[in-house]
């Protein structure tokens, strides 16, 4: 016969008879145990199931001595110690692997990607002589050279948080980078980063004036939100990296103190750097094309297939070049400096001492035809260059190892195309 509701089991197997409520047992085998009253909880089978689970669950820690709790508090302390101490030391698991300082070390500077410091700093520093003028004392300040310390940290912070957010997908696109292949534990890519930023954003309250702080804290926000948010959106991803590397060198005019004047000076060389970063940020999706299928990351490869994306990215870099090359040419400012008092004598006295006298009344019109000429020479060698590798991967049907080849040798021309176009604005 089962017991009626409300009595308890236990006080039938202890000899208690069947109709006494389940008040009398708790004085009985559950005191015996040392366990309390609310023991007698764990056989009445009026509570349910869940909660008699719970409930036992409780009452075995409550019965366990005092020195079982202290040894079990130490114990969580130690692991929590060993998840701080694997965080910093970059272990990935609670094994302790012999890893020499040296490896560890290389291991860190692959995750940062260290080679994007040098190129960070010098877009500041370019940005700095060309804004104010062409002058060697600028480059010599102080502020400039916080602000390319500060272009090299947020470089190498975004590189970090964003291989982070990119775990799962770089597990299928990259497996061997430091994160998915463990060399790495994530939290201390995410401790890494964090300390970047701190570091950057507290840097840049020195900084003066205040569109300075703004860039920077701009792009911090930019790049942090990368993965998470805009990376989703087709096109805004490259547009933000692009946005990010061509305000480094208006960060560094402004650093240098020039004006209105410095920054539309810039001009020309910061809407080269967008539209060529812009055309190497397409190049890089081509080979991330079937890892962010996978994730569901929809950029131009994906949404439109390779080819097609790789005629868009020319058509960016084209137009971009273009622009630069237009704005070039409106601001006169080669003119001027070829047409500095003094040069066009210069040229005649030149072309005398070498018996081309003659030739002496065409010396404005040679300088008036350099100050066209150059510009257009410079910026047509660059994008033909450009175009050069879009064609060889185009040919190989979008290979990896050509994408490759390309995304390495876009980043030298792309450079090279911002320094001259700044010494010629």
């Amino acid at each position: 016969m089962a017991p009626a509701a409300g009595q308890c089991l236990m006080s039938q197997r202890a000899g208690t008879p069947a109709g006494e409520p389940a008040s009398r047992c708790r004085g009985t085998r559950c005191e015996r145990a040392g366990r309390g009253p609310g023991s007698a909880a764990l056989f009445c089978p009026a509570v349910p199931a869940v909660l008699r689970c719970r409930l036992h669950q409780k009452l075995r820690h409550s019965c366990l001595p005092q020195q079982q709790h202290v040894h079990m508090q130490h114990v969580k302390t130690s692991r929590l110690r060993l998840r701080v101490h694997a965080a910093l030391s970059g272990a990935s698991d609670g094994n302790h692997h012999s890893v020499s300082s040296s490896e560890q070390l290389s291991t860190y500077l692959k995750l940062a990607r260290i080679h994007n410091l040098v190129p960070s700093v010098i877009l500041v520093v370019v940005g700095a002589w060309a804004g104010s003028g062409h002058r060697v004392a600028a480059v010599q300040s102080i502020s400039v050279w916080l602000m390319g310390l500060i272009s090299g940290g947020m470089a190498v912070a975004s590189c970090v948080v964003n291989d982070y957010f990119d775990l799962k997908i770089d597990a299928s696109n990259a497996p061997d980078k430091p994160l998915p292949s463990g060399a790495i534990a994530p939290d201390a890519a995410l401790l890494l980063s964090s300390l970047l930023y701190c570091g950057c954003l507290i840097a840049a309250c020195l900084m003066e004036p205040s569109r300075l702080r703004s860039i920077v804290a701009f792009s911090a926000a930019a790049t942090l939100l990368y993965t998470p948010l805009f990376k989703r959106l087709t096109g805004v991803k490259n547009a933000t990296v692009a946005t990010v590397i061509a305000l480094a060198p208006l960060a560094g005019a402004l650093a240098a103190g020039a004006g209105d004047a410095g920054l539309l000076r810039l001009l020309p060389a910061t809407l080269f750097a967008f539209s060529g970063v812009m055309f190497r940020e397409i190049l890089m999706d081509l080979n991330d094309a079937e890892g962010d299928r996978q994730a569901a990351v929809w950029t131009l490869p994906v949404l439109l297939g390779k080819p097609a994306a790789l005629l868009c990215g020319c058509a960016v870099l084209l137009l971009g070049s273009g622009g630069a090359l237009v704005r070039l040419l409106q601001s006169n400012a080669l003119l001027e400096w070829l047409a500095a008092p003094g040069a066009v004598a210069g040229l005649q006295q030149g072309l005398s001492a070498v018996g081309l006298a003659g030739w002496g009344g065409c010396a404005a019109g040679v300088v008036q035809g350099l100050a066209v000429g150059l510009p257009c020479a410079v910026v047509g060698v660059i994008v033909v260059q450009l175009m050069r590798l879009a064609v060889s991967v185009w040919r190989s049907g979008c290979a990896d190892g050509e994408v490759g080849r390309a995304v390495g040798e876009c980043l030298k021309f792309v450079g090279w195309g911002i320094l001259l176009l700044a010494a010629m604005g």
